[in-house]
């Protein structure tokens, strides 16, 4: 029997259907209850459609969509693409169990009763949603101006279909503008204070290292295509070593793994050099041809001794002495740092030490070697302009900024007082106008974002109108007016581009949305011309949006058939030894003053870190140093930030609301494996904030140390709590370029 839409749904549940065919089956009732379906207005072809994962991950997987009936019954890699080949991650495997969850959001709501946990909606129109949305948003800007209206976007669905609608819309009513520098911002500056630049090698030139340099990152959660680059260079004979606080996969099977104390990653680095030299492993040649203030830089190394070193990164002399001979004695070697080693404090600092190993041995510039951060070269194979339209903003438009990782701050009532005598919300630790809408798209701040409590402060304010767009009711959509139901990736086109390998990506629209749900860049669009803007970008297709921001080396119909573009960049990187520096060369000492101030901050390595800098130089205050532990939140394999938490064939089937303490410390304490346990943290306003978890005795990290996955949400704790994480993460702003500092956060644990 043919089977269409209605009778897919309507015969089993299209988590049971999907789990089925992905080898993974679910006994839960509650994915037998029918879901109302919006039929096709014709019936749509069956075939197999390129897509690319739009989630905010360097991989950005080329998938493939098999569909019947216009219902999508599989997602596989596309064997025929360099990175992905053949399989994606195991959130790429969940995929049509997200899609086709009954918890979607499957029509536009609006809120009946309270805000925050437990609020519940009724159903409206499109016409109706539109309607009061565009005459609330219309009432502001008539009375403040489009600045008092925010949007909050991260990490979600990403790529120019899903985001040009949104970013037009703000553009053109001159909303306030959000600095997004959550992620990775502090390493860009630390790489460019040195190197002139964050970009590097493609991971294809993993296979061709004879050394592999895993320093802060864990691959199998964030990056799992590369391990198989990785895996062929070891396979040619190729070193790996890891640094690492965090006991990943892939420092398990290190040939050295190095264990630093979190935060010490900079006296780390000055030990490895101090060998180099000591032992005559640096390259002279390249030293005295391609770098600038080396007497600097052994003036700075010889301020330590290696017993200070091992003192302060626990770290033996020993140790970082093999490190540096095999990093040394490989013919090419490669770096690749993480973000989550520069989400902290010193961040932008501990970034600019590590490729000064690099400098130091010539491992720059040749095949098989340099530094990889983040690579943004396919992004210029787009028009971002165009898809922007950045034209749209009026002339004399007043646009301030706030900064993603202290929201909260921003949001802050107008008559909170503050520690310092200050009154209402502030940025950047300024005063700033008070936010009066808030559109909150692909992302969910409660649970990414830091020091959440303090983000609910501002969401709970009466005279803050809050509109939601997601695919199912997250911890943040309790909080808002209206709830808007947004289309899944496979349900529109879209073009995207990676930022590790080299590939600009088409995305090909594989079903028609479903129930009630729009693309984005269709509901900016509609709520645009409810508000009175008539603007042609307004109505523009998604596909004309995408042929015009497109600007690749081939067509774009030739990018629809070959799926993909590659930027043409130089190889090996940066063969010419042309470094985009001030002197056009690496430069161990930064004179530049554009990246920190080096009045607070050693210009060739500073190894100040949280717990040692007083807080005027991006110290922690005394009460955060007073608590006993430093908690690290890295990134779990089977989440995208808080992506795939609620989904069925993820949650339940890894620990999210647990803390790892290591068996000395658990002993110290008196905690057993199971025990629940309260975390309690010091945040912003002298508040003390206490969460609780489940602890499992386990060392992932060093003893002083401990351990829980990020961005979990509160209304999944299994305790019934309604706790997680972020409610205890840090939310100051780096060193360099105002990043967030999810680790530079001190706790205590005790029995609950």
């Amino acid at each position: 029997m043919a089977m269409n839409r209605r009778s897919f749904l309507k015969g089993s549940s299209a988590f049971a259907f999907s789990a089925s065919i992905m080898g993974c089956s679910s006994s839960d009732d509650d994915n037998t209850t029918e879901p109302p379906v919006t039929e096709p207005p014709t019936p749509e072809p069956d075939g197999v459609f390129h897509t690319t994962c739009p989630r905010n991950c360097g991989d950005r997987c080329s998938l493939l969509v098999s569909t019947k009936d216009g219902v999508a019954v599989s997602v596989s890699g596309d064997p025929s693409h360099p990175v992905t080949a053949g399989t994606p991650c195991v959130k790429g495997h969940a995929y049509l169990e997200s899609i086709y969850s009954p918890d979607r959001i499957q029509q536009p709501m609006k809120r009946v009763g309270p805000r925050g946990p437990g609020a519940t909606f009724e159903p409206i129109s499109w016409e109706q949603a539109n309607s009061e949305i565009a005459a609330k948003l219309n009432e502001v800007i008539d009375t403040y101006s489009g600045n008092a209206i925010v949007p909050y976007f991260y990490s979600g669905y990403s790529g120019i279909g899903a985001s040009s609608g949104a970013n037009r819309f703000f553009n053109r009513i001159a909303s306030r503008n959000l600095q997004r520098n959550i992620c990775a911002s502090a390493g860009y500056s630390g790489m460019s204070s040195i190197l002139g630049e964050f970009s590097g090698p493609s991971p294809e030139d993993y296979v061709n290292t004879k050394c592999f340099v895993s320093w802060g990152t864990n691959e199998q959660a964030t990056n799992i295509h590369h391990l198989k680059f990785i895996n062929e260079a070891r396979d040619k004979g190729a070193k790996v070593l890891v640094v690492n606080p965090a006991r990943t996969p892939l420092a398990s099977q290190a040939d050295i793994w190095l264990q630093p104390t979190p935060g010490t990653d900079a006296t780390l680095v000055i030990g490895i050099a101090k060998i180099l030299i000591e032992e005559s492993l640096h390259d002279t040649g390249f030293i005295e041809s391609y770098t600038q203030d080396y007497d600097a830089l052994l003036a700075r190394l010889e301020e330590f001794t290696h017993e200070q070193i091992e003192a302060e990164t626990g770290v033996s002399k020993s140790q970082y002495q093999s490190f540096a001979r095999a990093y040394a004695g490989a013919e090419c070697a490669m770096i690749r740092i993480g973000y989550g080693l520069q989400r902290t404090l010193n961040g932008g600092r501990m970034v600019k030490a590590i490729p000064t190993l690099a400098a130091l041995t010539g491992n720059i510039g040749k095949v098989g070697a340099g530094v990889v951060y983040l690579n943004t070269q396919a992004g210029g194979l787009f028009d971002w302009a165009y898809s922007g339209g950045s034209h749209l903003t009026p002339e004399d438009a007043v646009r301030d900024t706030v900064n993603i990782s202290e929201i909260g701050k921003s949001l802050l009532p107008e008559d909170y007082q503050h520690e310092d005598g200050q009154v209402g919300p502030l940025a950047f630790d300024e005063p700033c106008d008070p936010i009066k809408a808030m559109i909150v798209y692909s992302s969910n701040p409660i649970a990414i974002a830091p020091d959440a409590d303090l983000i609910e402060i501002g969401l709970m304010r009466d005279d803050l109108f809050l509109v939601g767009i997601d695919l199912f009711q997250t911890d943040t959509m309790d909080y808002v007016d209206y709830l808007l139901p947004t289309s899944s990736y496979i349900e529109q086109a879209n073009m995207i581009d990676s930022y590790h390998c080299y590939y600009a990506k088409h995305s090909t629209q594989a079903i028609s949305p479903l129930y009630q749900s729009k693309p984005d860049t269709i509901i900016f669009q509609d709520l645009a011309k409810a508000m009175g803007y008539n603007d042609p970008e307004f109505s523009e297709s998604i596909e004309d949006i995408l042929r015009g921001t497109w600007k690749g080396n081939i067509s774009y119909d030739e990018l629809c058939v070959q799926n993909w573009d590659s930027p043409v960049v130089d190889y090996p990187f940066r063969k010419n030894y042309d470094f985009p520096t001030p002197s056009g060369k690496i430069e161990f000492k930064d004179t530049s003053g554009t990246y920190f101030d080096p009045e607070k901050f050693n210009p060739v390595i500073d190894t100040g870190t949280p717990e040692s800098d007083d807080f005027a130089t991006k110290g922690m205050t005394d009460d955060e140093k007073s608590r006993e532990f430093r908690l690290l939140s890295p990134a779990h394999p089977k989440l995208s930030n808080s992506q795939w938490a609620n989904v069925k064939y993820i949650e339940g089937t890894f620990p999210q609301h647990m803390v790892y303490i290591h068996p000395d410390d658990a002993m110290r304490k008196g905690i057993s494996d199971g025990d629940q346990v309260k975390l309690t943290a010091s945040r912003y306003g002298q508040r003390d904030v206490v969460i609780q978890y489940t602890a499992r005795v386990e060392a992932m990290t060093p003893a002083g140390t401990i351990f829980a996955w990020k961005n979990a949400w509160k209304k999944l704790n299994e305790n019934g709590s309604g706790t997680a994480i972020n409610q205890l993460t840090n939310s100051e702003l780096t060193d360099m370029n105002f990043g967030s500092t999810f680790h530079s956060t001190r706790v205590d644990i005790a029995l609950a």
